[in-house]
């Protein structure tokens, strides 16, 4: 996962850590911990969908972001 990218992300849409966690429904240490991948956390198929929602990611950014 590139975090640095899924940050740009949420700089351009005016975003926060919290915000982006409200949006999935969880805290904010667990985005977090799954943006720095700390204890193997890492962002379920769930979640990535609804960033790409969230932040209207196309196929290909969502692939930079999450499969790089």
């Amino acid at each position: 996962m590139n975090s640095k990218e899924l940050k740009i992300e949420m700089l351009r849409h005016n975003e926060t850590g919290e915000d982006l966690a409200k949006a999935l429904g969880i805290a904010r240490q667990t985005l977090s911990n799954k943006m720095s991948e700390n204890n193997d956390a890492d962002f379920t198929q769930k979640e990535i969908a609804r960033i790409k929602e969230h932040y209207s990611l196309s196929n290909d950014r969502v692939s930079e972001i999450f499969f790089a």
